[in-house]
């Protein structure tokens, strides 16, 4: 297990939010905490784990972010078998993460055979879907696991399972991913369960015993801890958002777009894909050159997250002021530690609410937006909020959009 603590403190925090109050204890004294708590719009979990690292809710540094991907990897090498590895991650949130993890894991072991899959909330044009799952306590509860193209998929009683997602609370989204890949008669030598945060006390290792015959189980985390939570009396739950009737045609994912989230698959026979490389591309698209002087914020859409995060941290390393966020379907109140949040229609058209928190878009020089779809289809509320920005879309087109930047 790794900790990003400071020795076994079992500090107890406790939150009191609107429907209830959340107690943690954790390992961890608060100054080495990498989470923040917010209030979730949605009657079946009422509480949310806001990471500092993710880049999900709060901008991040890209190196730090890379450097926490890096920390779990060095944790899950210690735990792999002698054969083959197969990584997994979680829509919306885990993407990104479980790509950096397999991209950690392949750098510190190139003689591995290794291939990473996504679940997703889209089919898409050029894959079938291959099974689905349910996430009980999501503001989207389906998962879809598309096809792997060939080379992804490794199984096999040698072969180590690596399961990763921000945090973990009770370990039953990991064991319903697992379920699904023993319904395709696949087998596993060895479960990793990969998190920023472990909330679960044990429950997470334990929900995933015995679903392949013989193999283990373990966990790597920067932070464990456990959670209680008591709900306020007669208070009504808050619902969730009501979606909205599209005026576009819903868009799907294609296979064989240039810029997009990994849905059918990365495997370590292809060429692994830079940040330097993103950004000469985007330079022959037209995007104009950053300046040490910029501050930059490079904006990741939905489940695409893992190019753009590349982008971030190529330009950071060319030392230019940069962050990483992306937009989100799940609804969260305003509060501490969601303190700016925009809300705007999706641009995929299938009529649900987007958000973005904790940005101001006058405090960024330069604005990157990185969208699976045509640019056109943004919102018009999204472009007038942002203002002056650039859209990098799916085919890696370059857009500006100009106009005075209002604040959150």
């Amino acid at each position: 297990m790794v900790d990003g603590g400071a020795g076994n403190l079992n500090t107890t925090r406790k939150y009191a939010l609107a429907a209830g109050a959340l107690t943690l204890i954790t390992s961890s004294s608060e100054e080495h905490d990498i989470f923040r708590i917010a209030e979730r719009i949605n009657p079946k979990r009422a509480f949310l784990f806001v990471s500092t690292l993710l880049g999900r809710h709060i901008p991040v540094d890209p190196l730090a972010h890379r450097e926490a991907l890096t920390e779990l990897a060095a944790g899950v090498s210690s735990h792999l078998l002698q054969g083959p590895v197969f990584v997994m991650g979680f829509a919306e949130t885990a993407v990104g993460i479980g790509a950096g993890v397999f991209d950690c894991l392949r750098l510190a072991n190139p003689e591995r055979e290794m291939g990473y899959l996504t679940t997703t909330r889209f089919s898409a044009v050029g894959s079938q879907d291959w099974f689905t799952i349910q996430e009980s306590h999501s503001h989207a509860v389906d998962h879809i696991v598309l096809t792997p193209q060939p080379g992804v998929l490794q199984h096999g009683p040698d072969t180590t399972l690596v399961l990763v997602d921000d945090e973990t609370t009770t370990g039953k989204t990991f064991s319903e991913l697992a379920l699904g890949l023993r319904k395709k008669s696949l087998q596993f030598g060895r479960i990793v369960l990969v998190t920023f945060t472990d909330w679960s006390d044990g429950r997470a290792e334990a929900a995933l015993g015995g679903i392949f015959n013989g193999a283990d189980v373990c966990s790597v985390s920067l932070q464990t801890g456990s959670w209680s939570w008591s709900a306020k009396l007669n208070r009504e739950p808050s619902m969730l958002p009501v979606g909205y009737k599209p005026r576009q045609s819903p868009w799907f994912p294609d296979s064989k777009q240039v810029f997009g989230a990994p849905r059918m698959g990365i495997t370590t026979s292809a060429i692994r894909q830079t940040g330097d490389q993103i950004l000469s591309s985007l330079a022959d698209a037209g995007l104009a050159p950053l300046s040490d002087k910029d501050r930059v914020l490079v904006v990741g859409a939905g489940e695409h997250v893992w190019q753009p995060m590349l982008a971030a941290e190529a330009l950071s390393m060319r030392g230019i002021y940069t962050r990483f966020i992306t937009t989100t379907r799940s609804p969260i109140l305003k509060g501490e530690t969601i303190r700016q949040k925009m809300t705007f229609p999706d641009h995929y058209g299938h009529g649900f609410w987007m958000y973005m928190h904790n940005v101001v878009p006058s405090e960024w020089d330069r604005i990157l937006f990185f969208t699976e779809t045509d640019a056109t289809g943004l919102h018009k509320d999204l472009v007038a909020w942002l203002g002056q920005f650039e859209v990098i879309d799916g085919t890696g087109s370059v857009t500006v959009f100009s106009a005075a930047k209002k604040e959150a």
